[in-house]
């Protein structure tokens, strides 16, 4: 008996888990601002992004799922940076500078890359990376997306918001 009331239960949370529209963004969080250092030693500020959708995904190089993502985010980039969209890779890495400098130089990285501190990870609630933050053009995360880059619902997405 307790068995069926759980399955019972489960099959009803995924069936209203499933009843919310994946088509619609409804942003209802700011994101947290930021200043952070890129590769070339200036700062980025977020709050200074106002008026742009950004793409902002949180990673390391150690990390096997973060090195796949990173064609998907440099495609984003080359096709809609153009149009108004900015690329960001926030580097959670510990080790030097340096290494993350190499890194990106050999991955062919063209988007700009922050070196990330605990605080900015905190401030988004960084579990898990990669982890890609969708922002508007008024500064409202629209979407978060978990684990490895989605780019047909990043790319839609993102036409979606520009």
């Amino acid at each position: 008996m307790f068995r069926r009331a759980g399955i019972a239960i489960v099959v009803a949370l995924a069936i209203a888990a499933g009843c919310t529209s994946g088509d619609k963004m409804n942003p209802v969080t700011q994101a947290p601002d930021f200043s952070l250092q890129d590769l070339s030693g200036q700062h980025v500020r977020l709050a200074d992004l106002k008026g742009k959708v950004v793409l902002v995904e949180f990673w390391a190089t150690w990390c096997p799922p973060c090195r796949e993502s990173i064609p998907v985010m440099e495609r984003l980039h080359k096709t809609y940076g153009g149009k108004g969209l900015v690329t960001l890779g926030v580097s959670l890495d510990d080790g030097g500078w340096e290494e993350v400098q190499s890194f990106a130089s050999a991955h062919g990285i063209t988007y700009r890359v922050l070196k990330g501190d605990d605080r900015v990870s905190a401030s988004y609630m960084v579990r898990v990376i990669p982890m890609a933050v969708l922002v508007n053009k008024d500064g409202m995360i629209a979407r978060q997306y978990l684990g490895g880059a989605d780019e047909s619902g990043m790319e839609r997405d993102i036409r979606a918001l520009l």
